[in-house]
C-alpha cells in the first residue's frame, strides 16, 4: 500500500506534468540554442535522463567580508523537483570565463568530517583551517582548501548573508562547500557535497510548464 507521503508526491508530480501545455514545449532549435542561464521558475529541463521542474531560483553575489561592498561575481542556484522520482535537486551555474554548472549530491554534518590527522573538526576550526590552508577528510577522501568568500543571497525578495568555505578533491570531481548562514548573532552551518556537470548535459525543454 502506498504511503500518504508517496501519494502526495505522486499527485504533485502528476499535477505538474498535466500543466505542461504542448505550446510551451521548446523546438529543437530552441533546445539547442538556450542554456540553463535562460531558465526561469516553472521551466523544465532534462539532465542525465531525468526531468526537473524549477521551483525556486536564488542568486549569490560576492561581497566584502563585512558585506558592505558588493562585487561582480554571481552564482545562481536552481531548486528543482525531479518529475520521475519526486526527489529535490539543486543545480548551480556561474560564469567563470565560461558557463560552469554543478549539482549538489548530498548534505552532511561536521561529525562526518575530520582534519588530515583524523581529528574531529567543527565550526570553531574553520578560521584556522583557512589560515593554514589545511585539508579536511570526508568519507575517506581528502579535500584541500580552495577558497572562502562572503555572499549576499537573494531569494523570494529577501536578502541573507552567507559565508562560503570551499574544498576540492584532486582525485575526483567532488567538492565540499561549508556554508555559514548569518541570522543576527547566530550562525547556521550547512555542508554540501557537489560535482561539476557538463552544461551540454542540461537541455531546457519547456517554458512555464509545471509552474508551482
Amino acid at each position: 500500500m502506498i504511503s500518504v507521503s508517496e501519494q502526495k508526491s505522486f499527485d504533485q508530480r502528476f499535477s505538474l506534468i498535466r500543466t505542461m501545455a504542448p505550446d510551451k514545449v521548446l523546438s529543437q532549435e530552441e533546445q539547442t540554442r538556450l542554456t540553463i542561464m535562460d531558465a526561469g521558475v516553472g521551466d523544465c529541463f532534462t539532465c542525465f535522463g531525468s526531468t526537473y521542474v524549477i521551483q525556486e531560483i536564488s542568486t549569490y553575489q560576492e561581497a566584502s567580508e563585512d558585506y558592505s561592498t558588493l562585487k561582480d561575481y554571481f552564482v545562481t542556484e536552481l531548486a528543482c523537483l525531479c518529475l520521475e522520482t519526486g526527489a529535490l535537486g539543486h543545480f548551480e551555474w556561474e560564469i567563470d570565463d565560461e558557463l560552469a554548472v554543478c549539482i549538489t549530491l548530498d548534505q552532511t554534518k561536521f561529525k562526518r568530517l575530520t582534519d588530515d590527522e583524523g581529528q574531529p573538526i567543527d565550526e570553531d576550526d574553520l578560521d584556522q583551517i583557512v589560515a593554514d590552508e589545511d585539508s579536511i577528510v570526508y568519507a575517506g577522501g581528502t579535500f584541500d582548501y580552495d577558497d572562502d568568500w562572503a555572499a549576499v543571497c537573494r531569494r523570494n525578495g529577501k536578502e541573507e548573508h552567507v559565508y562560503m568555505y570551499e574544498f576540492v578533491n584532486n582525485r575526483s570531481p567532488l567538492f565540499i562547500t561549508i556554508e555559514e548562514w548569518q541570522d543576527g548573532d547566530k550562525e547556521e552551518y550547512r555542508i554540501y557535497i557537489s560535482k561539476p556537470v557538463n552544461p551540454a548535459e542540461l537541455t531546457l525543454v519547456t517554458r512555464g510548464g509545471g509552474k508551482p
